[in-house]
């Protein structure tokens, strides 16, 4: 059975780039063996989105408002669409994930 995994991305608009990464990262995770459910999300949604669900991680490219984090991981994605520090990020997103499951 797949471990799941519920993803939040945040970006400037909540459309493209979080689109992007949340795929990015549902590739790398269910490589790993993972059922990944993502959602995409604007800064100022963020908020509103923790309220509503419990998020295993956020991943996001544009600034966001740790205040309102609630204790949910959250983890800088930029590199993820830079092709830069992609293998930093999945061995940080799995290790959270571990913890979490």
């Amino acid at each position: 059975m797949a471990k799941k995994a519920k993803i939040l991305t945040v970006c400037g608009s909540g459309i493209v780039t979080s689109s992007m990464i949340a795929n990015k990262i549902s590739e790398m995770l269910e490589e790993e063996g993972y059922d990944v459910t993502a959602m995409e999300s604007n800064p100022s949604e963020l908020e509103t989105y923790l309220l509503r669900d419990k998020y295993d991680l956020i991943a996001y490219a544009s600034p966001i408002d740790e205040s309102c984090l609630n204790g949910t991981p959250a983890l800088p994605a930029i590199g993820l669409l830079t092709g830069r520090g992609e293998d930093e990020f999945k061995e940080k997103a799995l290790e959270i994930l571990a913890n979490r499951q």
